[in-house]
């Protein structure tokens, strides 16, 4: 490999690790934002679902059997 190759390797691995953070840094800010779309999805999806609620209240029951 020369080593004009290995600098475009390295240019190619650091975009792509930079725009995987970006990615990640968006998604993170849109969830501390609670009037955003990804965040209002999310809640309507999983907290508000049957099965978040049905998983809650096994684990509440779990709790107080143990006590």
């Amino acid at each position: 490999m020369t080593e004009e190759e290995k600098e475009s390797a390295a240019a190619y691995m650091k975009l792509h690790d930079d725009v995987k953070q970006l990615i990640v840094d968006v998604v993170f800010q849109e969830l501390q934002n609670y009037e955003s779309p990804l965040q209002n999805h999310i809640a309507a999806r999983i907290v508000y679902s049957q099965q978040f609620k049905n998983e809650v209240k096994n684990v509440i029951k779990g709790q107080m059997e143990k006590y």
